[in-house]
């Protein structure tokens, strides 16, 4: 895809029309609990559409034969011609390395890049550190390649959860990224500043965080954080957030925000998808949301049954 062929505002977290507030959970898990991907590490679902037809979810998970003891998770994908079965993909995307993400790798968040391929946004873990966000590129969004540096990062808050969307503007392209700001070591109750804000970069490498918060952590349902924000650009111009919240002794809540000019953003006081099924009663968290080729939207998300089986879930707009 040439410069002039790439069209940044619909390339990504794009939708002519607004998924909405009505969803029903679909019966059956779009990534299970199996024996390739244990219970403890199915996590965090963000799911592309494939210029050539189809979708690709990427995750985090174990890679088959890693157990706990040695990492505690990579970017793993599955593929899907349908958005409704998946196989999952051989291999892993982004594997923990040093010196950022010894630990873990997890919440990716993939973009298309002018002139053909991929940028992946996602946080890094190590022990007895601040979480920070770093990126990798690719050219068939399979087998990627680490970026130097650090796209968010101070070394007193971590940030994590990133989300990238194109704000083409008349001085130029504006890269925005929203994520989670949490106090290190992380601490709960609702003066923690565990918000949801944002930064902006011109070349999608140097970010500078903007003033100001984009989802405060202000209500019951957000005592321990708010975090993990889906952001989306309706055709109208407006856009939609979907994001969690988590209070103590309620493990999460997907919940939604709109907003005329991505900066500022008017709650919903209520969840959307809330832990009351089998399959979730014990974890709701990490949206994103797709499209489905007949037109209605999917919204995946991480989830623990009772049994504290981690899977990626799904609910259907409508």
């Amino acid at each position: 895809m040439s410069d002039r062929e790439f069209d940044h505002v619909t390339s990504v977290h794009y939708h002519e029309t607004d998924p909405g507030t009505t969803w029903t959970k679909d019966a059956t898990p779009a990534i299970e609990f199996n024996s390739l991907v244990p219970a403890s590490g199915v996590l965090t679902p963000n799911v592309v559409a494939l210029a050539g037809g189809g979708y690709r979810m990427y995750y985090t998970g174990f890679a088959p034969g890693v157990t706990k003891n040695e990492h505690l998770g990579h970017i793993l994908s599955a593929s899907s011609v349908d958005g409704s079965a998946w196989t999952l993909d051989d291999g892993v995307r982004i594997a923990v390395h040093g010196p950022h993400a010894s630990q873990r790798t997890l919440c990716p968040d993939v973009v298309p890049i002018p002139g053909g391929g991929y940028r992946m946004y996602y946080e890094a873990r190590r022990p007895d550190a601040p979480t920070v966000i770093l990126s990798a590129t690719s050219a068939d969004g399979v087998d990627w390649e680490l970026e130097d540096g650090v796209r968010i990062g101070d070394g007193e808050w971590s940030y994590g959860s990133p989300r990238c969307v194109y704000f083409p503007t008349d001085r130029g392209l504006v890269y925005r990224l929203y994520f989670h700001h949490y106090s290190y070591p992380l601490t709960s109750g609702l003066d923690a500043q565990n918000h949801i804000v944002s930064a902006v970069s011109r070349d999608g490498l140097n970010f500078e965080i903007e003033p100001g918060v984009r989802i405060a952590q202000e209500t019951e349902r957000e005592t321990y954080a708010v975090y993990a924000p889906e952001v989306i650009r309706v055709g109208d111009g407006s856009f939609r957030m979907f994001y969690a919240g988590w209070a103590e002794g309620i493990d999460g809540g997907i919940f939604t925000a709109v907003s005329d000019d991505g900066i500022e953003w008017t709650k919903s006081p209520e969840p959307l998808l809330d832990l009351d099924s089998r399959l979730d009663r014990r974890m709701v968290s990490e949206p994103c949301v797709m499209e489905l080729p007949d037109g209605r939207f999917r919204m995946f998300y991480e989830a623990r049954d009772a049994e504290g089986r981690a899977q990626i879930l799904g609910a259907t707009s409508g």
